[in-house]
């Protein structure tokens, strides 16, 4: 009999792990961990788009010969913000006309003025407000693109500016929170919202002449060929 001989059984090596193996195992969990980070920021930021979306408007891709407008929402009153895209490489320019009166009879307001509406999308906010520089009320527009910022605004009559600080019912017309597209050559009424005063009479067709003047908001987007 062998006295060296150590009668003690020689250890397991089940359950017991190789350095490789244990690197492999912690790049591994490394990797599902920056996989789920990943997830967890990309759906924050698809949130947040959304969000933006929603609160600036959102026009999604068109064809190139159409117009397209989406009404974006605005927490304050007689405060109006739009999204327009008109394609570039056309031969229409076109512009902004704006107004508080439909006259009677007529089936187009009288436009007070018009401001430039560049290719590509601009960001379109109509606003009627006291100018705290002279302190008339006016309606305003102002007109954010990739070129800068434009505005432009008239001063109300006295009329107007009675009806518009008081509580009116509205009817609204106009382009709403859905994007609106029309072929290029056609005008587009993106703001039509006319006050019901007293007992007067409302027509809402649009090819009908209203049978008394009517005070409103309106604002159209006009192509001119070049």
């Amino acid at each position: 009999m062998n006295e060296n001989s150590d009668p003690r059984p020689l250890p397991s090596r089940r359950g017991r792990f190789s350095l490789r193996q244990l690197l492999l195992a912690i790049t591994m969990i490394a990797l599902v961990l920056g996989n789920v980070v990943s997830i967890l920021r990309l759906r924050k930021a698809e949130s947040a788009l959304a969000a933006l979306r929603s609160e600036s408007g959102y026009l999604s891709p068109t064809e190139d010969d159409s117009v397209a407008a989406i009404r974006a929402p605005s927490e304050l009153p007689l405060n109006y913000v739009f999204r327009v895209r008109v394609p570039e490489g056309t031969q229409f320019d076109y512009r902004l006309a704006y107004s508080t009166w439909l006259p009677k009879g007529k089936t187009q307001p009288d436009w007070y003025s018009m401001i430039a509406i560049r290719p590509g999308e601009s960001l379109v906010t109509v606003r009627i407000a006291e100018d705290p520089r002279d302190e008339r009320w006016k309606i305003s527009t102002l007109v954010r693109d990739s070129g800068g910022v434009r505005r432009m605004g008239t001063t109300l009559p006295e009329a107007h500016t009675a009806i518009f600080r008081a509580s009116h019912d509205v009817i609204s017309t106009g382009v709403a929170g859905s994007m609106v597209t029309l072929p290029l050559g056609q005008p587009l009424r993106i703001l039509d919202d006319r006050w019901l005063v007293g007992d007067e009479s409302l027509l809402l067709s649009g090819d009908k002449p209203v049978n008394t003047d009517q005070i409103g908001v309106y604002a159209e987007l006009q192509p001119i060929a070049r």
